[in-house]
């Protein structure tokens, strides 16, 4: 049975550090795996240990249905010495256990096994049928077992008979001193046995045994290997571990019914993982929302953009003033995503074509303003590094309680790191199970070369389980036990008075 754990996100009501260092804990960051590791591996791998497993048992069961039947005969041989003189009993019984090792040899050679196929009409050889047939000697004593393996019950003890009966004459034959003379051991046929019921191979319960034992053995053995050399980034400790970073929040994917709609969330794990995003976010630095946050990864497709919609839409549900800027001039999403077109955006803006506020755009029943990155640019880099931009910036802050930031991915373009270092904050994208500790690595490295501050990670594709942390205060029981109703009424709660724009 495998054993699960719950998947936890790390506070974050601690000092955070501005250097970005390498882990050097847990599976992946120089130290052995322990106990959590090895279960977390189970439960990320199980499915993976099932079908080994299933596997296994249904290899023993097709080789235990392949393999031939093979029965067991048996006949039982006494040994005794010719002499009748009680007072020579003792002697002679330490006579017969020296002589019965070498006749365990005998019963199978060539002179007796000729004899035996000569009588049952075999259509075999010596050699061959030497190899079914085996006798041993218990210890201490003048016994002699025979057993014979063959495909057939009744063939097996009619060569294990036989052979029994043709040895006894053939040792009248050998220890007879003279013609006419008692032999000094004789050998009886105290044991026979009618042919064997069951079949001694193969054994059902040895294989099924063995097929379950290796397949747990390979899937385990994988699913832990598979950890090991596993780099991907899936749990907050993976991030605090190898990346040095907080955990902010743990975000499961959008419902694609109700992507970016700009209404109000629903009590979905996703719009509480938001809520908890946004209440660690502003305690991340005393009491205080940072005015401009710049939202990034360290490659495409890791959720930044989705992240800072979701961000800001949150936000903006507590009636704090919102603007989004979309500073990804390369490959430019949050537009499209949001159904704005035809702006002049932060590229007219930028070359002096439009006033600032009037390349704003409102979205989502005017709680967010958005300012697109416009048309497309030959040197985006010039533009997102110029004074021109820094003044764009601060122009937002003081007209907002919070910029969000869609920057391009750190490691292909030098954009992201530019405009890190005009924002108060980043928040670093990671994609659970995708984003590699090593490649995020070099992506922090460069916000630490413009003494970026980095707020913290939020994991994006986390299992909804995985951000279900948030808890309505005085109420033991999880979100799952409780009425959907009741859920509602949480999430209005925690969403605060209708959003709206103040104005000073």
């Amino acid at each position: 049975m495998l054993i699960s754990y719950i998947y936890t996100v790390n506070p974050i009501f601690l000092p955070q550090s501005d250097d970005v260092k390498s882990g050097r804990n847990g599976p992946h960051g120089g130290a052995s795996m322990d106990l959590h590791d090895y279960i977390a591996a189970l439960r990320q791998r199980w499915l993976f240990v099932t079908v080994c497993v299933l596997l296994g048992l249904a290899g023993a069961l097709t080789v235990t249905a392949l393999m031939p039947r093979t029965y067991t005969a048996t006949a039982q041989l006494f040994i005794a010495t010719g002499d009748k003189d009680s007072a020579n009993a003792y002697q002679g019984g330490l006579f017969t256990q020296q002589r019965v090792k070498s006749y365990t040899r005998i019963v199978s050679s060539p002179a007796v096994l000729d004899r035996v196929i000569n009588e049952l009409d075999l259509h075999t050889t010596p050699g061959r049928l030497a190899r079914k047939i085996s006798a041993q000697a218990p210890l201490d004593t003048t016994l002699i077992n025979i057993r014979v393996n063959d495909s057939s019950a009744a063939r097996a003890q009619s060569i294990a008979d036989e052979t029994a009966a043709q040895f006894t004459k053939y040792i009248v034959a050998v220890e007879g001193s003279a013609i006419g003379t008692q032999p000094l051991v004789k050998a009886s046929v105290v044991g026979g046995a009618q042919p064997p019921s069951t079949p001694t191979s193969p054994r059902p319960a040895l294989n099924v045994a063995i097929g379950l034992l290796v397949g747990g053995v390979v899937g385990v053995g994988g699913a832990v290997l598979r950890r090991a050399l596993d780099t991907t980034i899936r749990s907050a400790d993976d991030v605090s571990s190898h990346l040095n970073l907080t955990t902010v929040g743990a975000v499961p994917p959008p419902d694609r019914r109700h992507k970016n709609s700009g209404s109000r969330a629903g009590a979905t794990w996703r719009a509480e993982a938001l809520s908890l995003l946004r209440t660690r976010l502003r305690f991340s630095d005393g009491d205080r929302m940072p005015n401009s946050l710049l939202i990034s990864s360290a490659l495409p497709g890791e959720g930044r953009t989705q992240t800072a919609i979701d961000l800001a839409t949150n936000v903006a549900r507590t009636g704090q003033r919102v603007i989004l800027l979309e500073a990804d001039l390369r490959r430019p999403r949050l537009a499209k995503d949001l159904g704005l077109h035809g702006t002049p955006g932060l590229t007219g803006v930028l070359t002096g074509r439009t006033p600032l506020y009037d390349a704003l755009e409102s979205w989502g029943d005017g709680h967010i303003r958005v300012l697109p990155s416009g048309p497309a640019t030959a040197d985006p880099s010039t533009l997102l590094s110029s004074p021109d931009m820094a003044q764009v910036v601060h122009a937002l802050e003081a007209d907002a309680d919070l910029v969000v930031v869609d920057s391009p991915p750190l490691l292909p373009f030098a954009d992201a790191a530019a405009l890190a270092s005009v924002t108060e904050g980043v928040l670093f994208v990671v994609l659970t199970g995708k984003t590699h500790h090593d490649v995020a690595l070099r992506a922090l490295g460069s916000l630490s070369a413009v003494h970026a501050r980095v707020r913290g990670a939020v994991l994006t594709g986390a299992r909804a389980e995985a951000s279900a942390d948030w808890q309505p205060p005085g109420e033991p029981d999880r979100p799952e036990h409780v009425r959907a109703s009741d859920r509602e009424r949480w999430a209005a709660e925690a969403a605060g008075p209708a959003p709206g724009w103040r104005h000073e």
